[in-house]
């Protein structure tokens, strides 16, 4: 009798082996349909989880730069207009002479003249006689 006891313990397997044998059975031919379609949908809304940051991202610092650039123009526009200063503006004599020689030139059609800003005047164009071709 001993012999039948043995035998019965060896054929009939324990509760782990049976989970452990339908495990095996159930990842080897189990449908893995459900598990692809949820990880692609994970994948779709990280994606768009990380395409709506980025966007955002790009706005907010478009928008901190144009605030930026805003509160520069305020900050250079108000102290000229808080101060109220008054130009003040010292004429100088004019020379006769420069007027004598400007009125005495003769302009032709072409000739271009220049006053600088300490006020000499002269023409763009050095007069170069034409030579004959």
């Amino acid at each position: 009798m001993a012999d039948v006891s043995q035998q019965t313990e060896t054929t009939t397997p324990s509760v782990a082996q049976k989970k452990l044998q339908r495990a095996i059975w159930f990842f080897r031919t189990g449908d893995l349909t459900t598990w692809n379609y949820a990880i692609l949908g994970l994948a779709l809304a990280g994606l768009l989880l990380g395409m709506f940051l980025l966007i955002r991202n790009i706005l907010g610092n478009r928008k901190r730069k144009m605030i930026e650039m805003y509160k520069k123009k305020e900050a250079s526009a108000v102290p000229e207009e808080a101060e109220n200063k008054q130009a003040e503006v010292y004429l100088e004599k004019e020379d006769s002479s420069t007027k004598a020689t400007l009125l005495q030139k003769e302009m032709k059609p072409g000739d271009i003249t220049v006053q600088w800003k300490d006020g000499h005047i002269e023409s763009l164009y050095t007069a170069l006689p034409e030579e004959d071709v």
